[in-house]
């Protein structure tokens, strides 16, 4: 939301703005216990050989050229195989689970509007000086949330306390 800037007569410049987060700063915080540890024993990955064998027991026509050919063709669908394999994991699969977090992002997001909305829960409006003044005033509605927050953008404007009980609406 946008934060409202102001200057009081005096010179101290104030941000009003409705906040977004929750109640519960428990709610909010970052555990991180979900976080991958890492690790230095693990190699990377070992799923394909180093080599792959190729029998020399071709029967008689092909001779070396035929050898010659099989292993082209397997170094090219061997090659094949480890850049489509690089491409999903350096490329495809950070980007599904880029959009896959995002679009969880956004159905929370959803979810706490809509929560917070039927259940009435009160919207902050928070008034901070630069010199570390702060108060808040919990209003019921986002719209009377945004009225309240001008209102006391306003106030500060004219050199009025942002003190809940001076802003009445």
């Amino acid at each position: 939301m946008r934060t409202v800037e102001v200057t009081a007569p005096d010179g101290t410049r104030w941000g009003v703005r409705v906040v977004w987060e929750p109640r519960w700063r428990v709610m909010a915080r970052r555990f991180g216990g979900w976080r991958s540890k890492r690790r230095d024993d693990v190699s990377p990955g070992d799923a394909l050989s180093s080599g792959a064998e190729v029998a020399s027991n071709v029967g008689g026509s092909g001779g070396s050229s035929g050898i010659a050919d099989e292993l082209v063709v397997l170094a090219v669908v061997f090659f094949a195989l480890v850049l489509v394999a690089v491409l999903f994991w350096w490329v495809l699969l950070p980007l599904l689970l880029i959009i896959l977090d995002g679009l969880i992002v956004l159905a929370l997001l959803l979810a706490s509007v809509v929560a917070r909305v039927l259940f009435r829960r009160p919207w902050i409006v928070r008034a901070t000086s630069t010199s570390g003044e702060a108060t808040e005033v919990e209003v019921v509605g986002w719209r009377a949330a945004l009225r309240r927050r001008d209102a006391i953008a306003d106030s500060l404007r004219h050199g009025l306390s942002p003190a809940p009980e001076v802003i009445g609406l």
